[in-house]
């Protein structure tokens, strides 16, 4: 049996498993959606590791969008269950004589272009939802920054890069949150999406368990065989394999469980009594483990202090939360490789530290680069931290902080606008949260505050980790919810107050 058949069943068997198992979720989808996204997941998987050719397998995957496309009633959905079914590896379209490249395609892209592009032609010609307050602050920081990038696209050496990346600009970053915030209309397609990130997360934290066991990446050979440069390298650990599964990076895995996690804690209580739901919560948790990534454990844990924070009972369930962190800190050195997840544990640990100081250094070095251009940045950032000594090991400069990156890429004002709208999607989130609060509609708050700790946990996580792979196309997509969100609720408050009626008094005869 070839390395890609015997892939394809474990992956099968995993996707079999986490489906039977997962199955309760359904009650937070819409009609009949769980059914369509799950056999399309099958299908493609397959396409993917039985053709040995990435356009064969882009040309089916194309084919199968558009006819899934045309019965999905929610895309944002549908585009959040497929987005891990390969690694986002990046393919150049060659230029067929005009121009040496067009641009390169990866599943995502593709997926943005088959399926949001239609959907952002339509949402323009539509009415649309209230955009005042926090939501219309969002569009205008994204579209300062989006306008940032533009200018800086003519820093490129040529017309035809300028053009690609401007392309970039609005393909992977504006289509994903127009369709997104504009798409999602009320409460149950909202839950909908959430539930389809959770879905496509409960597969890649299965994987993930599997990979860290085995000590087998499933889809490296799978980038190998499409000839893509973006191999997925094996990455240890204190002796462990750091699981990445189709994400591209054993961070990034962290950090789509660390979002998925946190967005299927108000669902549980929705799924029953069962052991099911609980079974789905630990098989996150222990996804969420696999990477060992402490990055997005930070960021998980931030967020779930939020959660808790925001909900009933906040004292006890945070002082429940401490407890259950004493208790796990006395467990772990009895459990197998349990020293090493101790030595790993954030300002507590003692492995690897050299990632922490290097991280250090790299925001030190770079502060002196950002003021030296505090605007715009400069282009050749890379090259300057290099003769600082920031190559790793890997013989590359690892700007490990999306933050930093974005400010030596287009400067402050590229910075604040980044971390404005960052920070803005999160403030719409809370403010919806409480406007659900007041109005006693408990469903909805909690909704809203899983979506503040998603974001919080992307705030947190991003600071560690660069923009690679899964990571950029996963906050885009996650903001647009946050707005999104916030819209629905203003637009259900706004409508209710409208359909009470004011209080009158009759004259006496």
């Amino acid at each position: 049996m070839s390395d890609n058949l015997r892939t394809l069943f474990v992956l099968l068997l995993i996707g079999f498993t986490v489906q039977a198992l997962a199955w309760p979720l359904r009650s937070e989808t819409l009609p009949g959606a769980l059914v369509l996204r799950r056999n399309l997941w099958f299908a493609m998987t397959v396409a993917a590791f039985a053709l040995k050719s990435f356009w064969a397998f882009a040309l089916v995957a194309c084919g199968l969008l558009l006819w899934a496309g045309r019965r999905e009633r929610n895309l944002p959905g549908l585009f959040l269950t497929l987005l891990f079914v390969v690694p986002p590896v990046e393919t150049e379209i060659p230029g067929m004589g005009l121009v040496n490249v067009l641009f390169g395609l990866n599943l995502p892209r593709l997926m943005v272009l088959v399926l949001l592009l239609p959907a952002f032609v339509r949402l323009l010609r539509e009415r649309r939802m209230p955009s005042g307050g926090w939501p219309r602050a969002a569009d205008l920081l994204l579209g300062a920054y989006v306008l940032v990038q533009l200018l800086l696209a003519g820093r490129e050496p040529s017309v035809t890069a300028a053009l690609r990346s401007a392309f970039y600009v609005m393909v992977d970053v504006v289509l994903p949150y127009y369709v997104f915030s504009r798409a999602l209309q009320d409460f149950g397609e909202l839950r909908d999406a959430a539930a389809a990130l959770v879905w496509a997360g409960l597969l890649l934290a299965a994987i993930g368990c599997f990979e860290a066991a085995r000590h087998w990446l499933l889809y490296s050979a799978l980038a190998q065989g499409w000839g893509s440069t973006d191999s997925l390298l094996y990455l240890g650990r204190g002796g462990l394999l750091r699981a990445m599964a189709s994400t591209g990076h054993a961070i990034a895995l962290g950090y789509v469980l660390a979002i998925c996690l946190l967005l299927y804690l108000p669902m549980r209580g929705r799924l029953g009594a069962g052991w099911k739901p609980k079974a789905l919560l630990m098989l996150l948790g222990v996804g969420l483990i696999s990477p060992l990534s402490r990055g997005p454990w930070i960021g998980a844990t931030v967020g779930l202090v939020l959660y808790l924070a925001l909900g009933r009972r906040a004292v006890k369930n945070m002082l429940l939360l401490v407890v259950g962190g004493g208790l796990a800190l006395v467990v772990l050195p009895f459990l197998p490789n349990g020293n090493l997840l101790l030595g790993l544990i954030p300002f507590f640990g003692h492995v690897e530290v050299a990632n922490i100081e290097y991280r250090e250094r790299l925001i030190e070095n770079s502060s002196q680069l950002i003021w030296a251009h505090p605007l715009l940045g400069s282009g050749d950032y890379k090259e300057r931290l290099a003769a600082m000594g920031m190559v790793q090991g890997q013989g590359i400069v690892d700007i490990v902080n999306t933050y930093v990156l974005v400010a030596l890429r287009s400067g402050l004002l590229g910075l604040m606008c980044f971390g404005g709208f960052m920070l803005c999607v999160w403030f719409c989130a809370m403010r919806a949260c409480k406007l659900s609060m007041l109005a006693q509609r408990r469903d909805a708050a909690d909704f809203g505050r899983a979506l503040a700790a998603a974001q919080l946990a992307v705030l947190v996580t991003i600071a560690t980790a660069s923009s690679i792979f899964v990571i950029p196309w996963v906050y885009w997509c996650l903001a647009g919810i946050l707005v999104a969100y916030a819209r629905v609720v203003s637009a259900s408050v706004e409508q209710a107050d409208r359909t009470v009626a004011p209080l009158r008094i009759s004259p006496s005869a």
